[in-house]
């Protein structure tokens, strides 16, 4: 069975990468860009736990026909979750800010207590499984369905834990929190942590056309059409090799 990621949930610094020095990109792009500086965010690992943000967050962020249904968001979170990231910011719902509106709109988490009025919001995610495969596949863009009873290594699809491929499945960013950098800092982070890490020898993942230029700032190559038929296709592979210099990103 999968290991209890329930005390997974320790932030992306220093002292939790494998390789130092390491340099927080949060940091740098608080000193940087103001309008991140003000929400001042933070990130942590997910577990089953962030299960309703993360569903929250995936289906207002992306098309209906492309956004991880709840379930399949469960399944990555219970059998993956040291493999995807978020990016928070907390505040009090009375803040005359973005936050404070997006607080009103649903229940959110409190930060320090049951009874606490102040929140923590998810603003972005990454979400992630291995593969044994070096690019996306619809097998590993899938699930188990008897995950919850039948856990095995190596499953027809989804999560391979002996797999060298980390998939990035979702990222994702909040529309009200757009246009401030935070899906760049939030992928500089991640990409970096599971190469220090030593979790897989690439990343790779599937994109739009027009997404393809932000991926290639983050080191990512492209590779060319995907095979892939998910949400209906028209998709573009991407890897990042660990072990090819120049793999850097470029903001």
């Amino acid at each position: 069975m999968p290991r209890d990621l329930r005390s997974e949930k320790t932030p992306l610094n220093a002292e939790s990468l494998a390789s130092p020095p390491y340099v927080n990109p949060l940091t740098l792009a608080n000193d940087k860009n103001p309008k991140m500086k003000e929400l001042r965010p933070y990130c942590l690992l997910l577990n089953e736990s962030d299960l309703d943000d993360c569903d929250w967050l995936e289906h207002a962020a992306f098309d209906p026909n492309e956004a991880a249904s709840r379930e399949k968001l469960e399944y990555r979170l219970v059998t993956c979750g040291e493999l995807c990231s978020g990016i928070f910011a907390s505040a009090y719902q009375t803040n005359p800010d973005p936050i404070g509106s997006v607080i009103r709109s649903r229940k959110f988490p409190s930060v320090d207590s049951a009874h606490s009025d102040r929140k923590r919001v998810l603003l972005g995610h990454i979400i992630a499984t291995k593969s044994t495969s070096d690019k996306v596949t619809d097998g590993s863009m899938s699930f188990p369905t008897d995950w919850r009873t039948n856990y095995r290594l190596d499953p027809p699809n989804g999560h391979h834990e002996e797999g060298d491929t980390i998939c990035l499945h979702s990222l994702c960013v909040h529309p009200s929190f757009h246009k401030r950098g935070l899906g760049a800092v939030l992928l500089k982070g991640w990409t970096q942590r599971i190469r220090d890490a030593g979790l897989g020898k690439r990343i790779a993942l599937i994109c739009h056309d027009y997404l393809v230029p932000f991926y290639e700032r983050a080191g990512f190559k492209k590779i060319g059409p995907s095979a892939c038929q998910y949400g209906g296709g028209n998709w573009i592979d991407m890897i990042m090799e660990f072990d090819e210099p120049g793999q850097n990103a470029s903001w």
